[in-house]
């Protein structure tokens, strides 16, 4: 029987006693353990959502093909496979259907052809149609987007798409190539569980990010993670992160007095799991502390309704100041210097649509000061370079845009750090 391996390092062990709250942060470490048993393989409902503009046309739309039948080779005969490209209009290319007419499946998406421009609502709604068409009980349900440009008039209707989709227990991962396609309404559509972005800069990464993709989906460990953490009486959940396998804010929910829920989406099990919280700890005597209790609930894949449960508390020393030391746990604060980078780009880009580039310049330079420190010595040129163009010209350029947030999203170290 698999089980998970689950760990809690505080930022400080031992905190000072205090009138006031203080900030303390906790590292949540999660990574499966197989067991002797090897868990069941689901199937796989998949449909690929193609982009076949004209700006698609040559190695980019070859490189896509490729990729798509690799995929095809890696499903199984009892698994769905449908794929639908769009441009102005929409078009079933495969119907859902079991991926066994291998060769015929090959002939169809090898006479796509690029031209005309980008609408992309009408091909998630056609992506989404042929996943409904094929919704298996106990599978992974999956719409795979791929675009290189913007659309434009339907980004409201691509994210209502999306959430519909999600709803419905289908994830969606969306990958952008090039430099023009919209960033912000990519990691809108994956803002939920089971949803996820990349940045291809290559047409040579396709077939590998595809693939990669697709073993993940196979290789699913736990389904429908919740975490819930319980706080002492006045303590706050400020924020929770995940810092592994890629940084970005988790949505929390507050369900009771002190106690808070996050939804972590399907798990597969070559995925590490690092996530960062934020507590607000209220002024507490010297002692030992509870500072959080930690429950773990899954699903467990192929089972009928089976879900696993792990708990785990955190407790902390409150000592008279004097006798505390000040520093901050390394591990923690490698995570804490990655995030706080991760968000000082966020918010400058925020900034700048606002019209605030002074405030955007100055937090780029703050988020290039940190990953210099960091040891990011070529992304922290990077986003001093923005830096240096949008103070002077009052915009950033769209390919160095995409290298920051995505460079910055992707800083999980340097092994032996994490």
């Amino acid at each position: 029987m698999s089980k998970v391996d689950l760990r809690i390092t505080p930022s400080r062990s031992v905190l000072p006693a205090s009138q006031e709250p203080q900030l303390l942060y906790a590292l949540i470490e999660l990574s499966a353990q197989s067991g002797a048993t090897k868990m069941p393989r689901l199937p796989l409902n998949l449909c690929l959502v193609i982009d076949r503009s004209s700006s698609m046309r040559g190695e980019r739309l070859q490189q896509v093909k490729q990729a798509a039948m690799q995929i095809l080779d890696l499903l199984g005969d009892h698994e769905s496979f449908a794929l639908v490209t769009f441009n102005d209009r929409a078009e079933v290319v495969v119907p859902a259907q079991l991926a066994r007419a291998r060769a015929e499946i090959k002939r169809q998406i090898s006479a796509i052809e690029a031209a005309g421009g980008t609408e992309m609502a009408t091909g998630l709604a056609l992506g989404l149609q042929e996943l409904q068409r094929a919704m298996m009980p106990r599978a992974i349900h999956r719409l795979l987007l791929l675009t290189d440009g913007r659309t434009y008039g339907d980004e409201g209707r691509c994210v209502e798409i999306a959430r519909r989709a999600q709803a419905r227990g289908i994830g969606i991962t969306a990958l952008g190539i090039g430099s023009e396609w919209n960033e912000d309404l990519l990691e809108t559509i994956a803002a939920r569980e089971n949803s996820r972005t990349h940045y291809i800069t290559s047409a040579a990464e396709i077939t590998k990010i595809f693939t990669a993709e697709v073993e993940r989906m196979h290789n699913i460990f736990a389904q429908d993670v919740q975490l819930r953490a319980t706080l002492p009486p006045q303590g706050l959940l400020r924020s929770l992160d995940r810092v592994r396998p890629y940084i970005g804010p988790l949505p929390i929910i507050e369900e009771a007095d002190f106690a808070w829920t996050a939804a972590l989406g399907d798990w597969p099990e070559s995925d590490a799991q690092a996530l960062l919280m934020e507590i607000v700890v209220p002024p507490l005597p010297v002692g030992r502390h509870t500072m959080l209790r930690l429950q773990l609930r899954y699903r467990v894949p192929g089972s009928e309704g089976t879900t696993a449960n792990h708990e785990q508390n955190l407790v902390v020393g409150v000592r008279n100041p004097d006798e505390v030391a000040s520093e901050v746990d390394p591990t923690v604060k490698h995570w804490l210097e990655r995030l706080v980078a991760y968000r000082l780009q966020a918010s400058a880009w925020q900034a700048a649509e606002e019209g605030k580039l002074e405030e955007a310049t100055r937090r780029l330079q703050m988020a290039g000061t940190r990953l210099f420190e960091a040891g990011e010595i070529e992304l922290a040129r990077t986003v001093q370079e923005e830096a240096t163009r949008l103070l002077r010209s009052g915009q950033a350029s769209a390919e160095g845009r995409k290298r920051i947030k995505y460079g910055t999203r992707g800083l999980i170290g340097r092994e032996g750090q994490s």
